[in-house]
């Protein structure tokens, strides 16, 4: 699945920034919620078969997916906030960078805001929920929103990295993820439609059918990580059948031709049927790839890709070395080499010391 991955991060960053060539794939919504998919079929997959026995340990999981998540969000955070600092000089403070809105509010601020917002920098947990909430500049507390958009300032804008805050809502389900992925898959179901109708009165009796609650509210978004879950017990009854390759690449073919030319498909209701289709094949595309050691590195860039996407995107575009139409795919070009130095140099040596920390079950 790792080319998939791939292509999902690099559909969010050119919803980001630019077009290759006039060329879009799939807006950042759809591509979230593929993430959340996929990100519910690894953690059952991982749970189910890596952390069990001897590795049982909530404690173990959790450390090793923040070991996974942090040192390279850290790393982007640190450059983001180095760059904001040059821009500032290099500009006499005409342009802060991220740090705009805090020079901005500072003195308006509370404290536990301040802290708050901070917090969720640093450590991502709760990120998400920046998208429910304002700043009352008359006393400096946060408040509740219905719709961020509709407050000065927008609480987003706080944000160093501000995409990162899907990993946030990814980290929340880590934490709830090993009291869910060994349940009965009746209990999983049973889920879904709770979470769907959650979604359905919030849509229709409120009438909350705008962003953030479409796809950053993390009760309703959690019916995607339960298909993922789905889709992994869906593996299981499919591992030891015996299905043509052939038949299992043209399922490979077919979702990865679906994923790059969505945008030009003339069908109603296409998003909703991406994801159907996405999570019905997610068991034979993993059948046929968990063994491709090329599309498993492929695979490991869509983090680096997708969390250091807007830095990389802000740097070019002040450099001011592309225009045009090469704009997009000089963009893709220093992401993607950004994202191989990210990969070999720092997710690899954490991946060492993370397997380390995990003992082989003997069977």
């Amino acid at each position: 699945m790792g080319l998939l991955r791939f292509l999902l991060a690099i559909s969010v960053a050119l919803a980001h920034s630019s077009s290759i060539f006039g060329f879009h794939l799939f807006d950042t919504e759809l591509a979230v919620k593929s993430f959340y998919i996929i990100s519910g079929f690894y953690m059952a997959l991982i749970l189910n078969e890596k952390y069990i026995g001897i590795n049982s340990s909530y404690k173990l999981f959790i450390t090793n997916r923040l070991l996974r998540l942090f040192p390279i969000y850290w790393i982007v955070l640190l450059l983001t906030i180095s760059y904001s600092v040059f821009l500032s000089i290099h500009t006499n403070g005409n342009d802060l960078g991220s740090f705009a809105c805090y020079a901005a509010y500072w003195n308006v601020m509370s404290l536990g805001s301040f802290i708050y917002l901070v917090f969720t920098n640093v450590f991502l947990f709760l990120q998400d929920t920046i998208m429910f909430l304002g700043l009352d500049t008359s006393d400096g507390h946060l408040f509740f929103t219905s719709n961020f958009r509709n407050n000065t300032p927008e609480l987003y804008t706080f944000l160093i990295i501000p995409q990162a805050w899907t990993v946030g809502i990814e980290i929340t389900f880590y934490l709830i993820a090993p009291f869910l992925v060994r349940r009965k898959l009746k209990i999983i179901i049973l889920l879904i439609l709770l979470s769907l109708m959650l979604r359905a009165i919030l849509y229709y009796y409120f009438n909350l059918n705008y962003d953030p609650w479409t796809y950053r509210f993390f009760p309703t978004e959690l019916v995607f990580f339960l298909l993922g879950i789905v889709s992994y017990h869906g593996y299981k009854k499919l591992q030891n059948l015996s299905i043509k390759k052939t038949h299992l690449k043209l399922i490979w073919f077919s979702v990865l031709g679906v994923t790059i030319f969505h945008n030009f498909l003339p069908i109603p209701c296409k998003d909703s049927l991406y994801l159907a289709g996405f999570f019905i094949a997610l068991p034979f595309i993993f059948i046929l790839t968990k063994n491709w050691k090329k599309d498993a590195y492929i695979g490991e860039l869509s983090y680096p890709i997708y969390i250091s996407h807007i830095l990389i995107v802000t740097i070019v575009k002040a450099l001011n070395i592309s225009t045009g139409f090469v704009l997009g795919l000089t963009y893709t070009i220093a992401l993607i080499g950004f994202s191989l130095l990210l990969n070999n140099f720092v997710a690899k040596t954490i991946e060492k010391i993370r397997q380390k920390r995990i003992v082989p079950n003997v069977k």
